[in-house]
Order: structure tokens, then sequence, then C-alpha cells
């Protein structure tokens, strides 16, 4: 019985920071944005950004279509949860703005990647803790930024984002 203690401290501490880190993310999820579009569909270049809604997240989202408002570029903004059923094929680039859950990637982000052949003109941003966990690598080509939720890092996160989007527009 001494020697099966341990482990069992082991799982039992695995199994509250599972529940405390992960369980109630799924059980209830963040928030999406609200749909909008800026600028008129029949333009030759379109950004599509799907969104999770947080004060930091919200604020990232809003000066990307700041900075493109004024461009002949067409913008739809959706949350999160509609990303499966948009027709992505058309856009020259996406964005999909989610949180780090479990040391992974959101299930519908998750989802939306393991459906989607075509990645090299999709950005995913990922909120962390600490702003350092980026997804994995293996079997994707999208383009990856993490950031901290911190509104001190909007502007940064924002212009890292817009830069690489200026790149593939």
């Amino acid at each position: 019985m001494k020697k099966l203690f341990p482990f069992l401290e082991l799982f039992l501490l695995l199994s509250l920071i599972l529940v405390n880190c992960a369980v109630p993310r799924l059980i209830w999820p963040q928030k999406d944005i609200n749909a909008y579009n800026i600028n008129e569909p029949s333009l030759k270049k379109s950004i599509l950004i799907a969104s999770r809604s947080s004060e930091f997240k919200d604020a990232v989202v809003k000066k990307i279509g700041e900075s493109f408002a004024k461009k002949p570029v067409y913008l739809k903004f959706i949350g999160l949860s509609d990303l499966a059923q948009e027709d992505v094929s058309g856009y020259s680039a996406i964005v999909v703005v989610n949180t780090c859950i479990g040391w992974g990637i959101d299930r519908k982000t998750k989802s939306f990647l393991d459906k989607t052949e075509k990645q090299d003109n999709i950005i995913i941003l990922t909120t962390s803790g600490d702003g350092d966990w980026k997804p994995k690598m293996e079997n994707y080509s999208f383009d990856a930024v993490s950031s901290a939720s911190e509104l001190v890092k909007t502007d940064e996160v924002a212009e890292e984002i817009i830069s690489k989007l200026n790149d593939l527009l």
C-alpha cells in the first residue's frame, strides 16, 4: 500500500490540475464576438476574422478592423462557433482568435484546422496565461501568434497580426 500512495497522490494532483484548467472551459466556453462586416463583399481581397470575446480579444479584433476599414479589403467578423459553417475557400486571409485550454488550442479551432487543407493564409492568435504558449505545429502550416490577455499588449499584438495580414494580401 505504501508503494501505491505516491502514485495516488500524483493522480489526484493531476486530476485537480485538469479540472481547474480545462474542464470549466469545456463546460462554460468563452463567448464569441458578435458578427459584423466592414466594406463590401465584392472586393477582390477579403479577410475572415473568427474570435472568442474578451476585453483583450475584442480590442485586438477592433484594431485589426480599423486598420483595414479604409482599404479595399472586405472584412467579415464571426464568432468562433460559426467557423465550422463558413466557406473559407474564397478568403485572402483568415485570423482565428482563441484561448489555450488545457495546454491545447480551443476545440473549435482544432476542428477547423483539421478540416481545412489550405492553411498558409491562416493566422492563429492564442492567448495563454503568460503568453508564451504556442500550438503544436505538426501536420499544420498556419502562422501562430501568442500573447497573454493583457490590455497593454493590445497594440503590439494587433500590429503583429496586421503586418502578417499585409504580407498575405
